[in-house]
């Protein structure tokens, strides 16, 4: 007969862990830490994640794959990249997965600049910046993006410009 401080006399682990699953998609980290806050122990949990990672409901690539096609915000790939690492993917897979996403991070910071300036049409170029670097992006991308910005409004192309720097 279980005690009364398991869980398993009202509901399993693995039957948690796929009501879980229903509501939304989540890492193995994810599902691991709802499960533990919910009291059940560790055996259970790690039977409960195994039989999800076995049957295709849990799998942490799919999901990066997913979060970074349908990232909605535009933002770098270091961003990106902290943003599934805190959710509980590997971080070398996250790597992977951002280098191999279908939107590269030049379209991605183009999409972020159209948006400032959207917004807030009268920023300088140095609050533009950083308002993209606190997007995750590379400062060597920012201002080569911003330099070709600023020629184009000048009416000069960016192969034009002598290199006096």
């Amino acid at each position: 007969m279980p005690t009364p401080t398991t869980r398993t006399s009202t509901r399993t682990a693995r039957v948690a862990a796929l009501a879980l699953l229903a509501q939304r998609r989540l890492t193995e980290a994810q599902l691991w830490k709802k499960l533990e806050a919910r009291g059940y122990e560790d055996e259970e949990i790690a039977g409960a994640v195994a039989s999800c990672k076995a049957n295709g409901y849990v799998d942490d690539r799919l999901y990066a794959s997913l979060y970074v096609e349908g990232a909605r915000k535009a933002v770098g790939d270091a961003r990106l990249c902290a943003d599934l690492v805190k959710r509980g993917i590997d971080r070398e897979a996250a790597l992977t997965v951002v280098a191999d996403a279908e939107v590269d991070q030049n379209a991605r910071i183009e999409a972020a600049y159209q948006k400032i300036r959207r917004i807030a049409p009268q920023l300088a170029y140095p609050s533009v910046a950083r308002k993209l670097e606190r997007l995750g992006f590379p400062s060597s991308l920012i201002y080569r993006m911003l330099r070709a910005h600023a020629a184009g409004e000048l009416g000069i192309w960016p192969g034009d410009q002598s290199s006096d720097a």
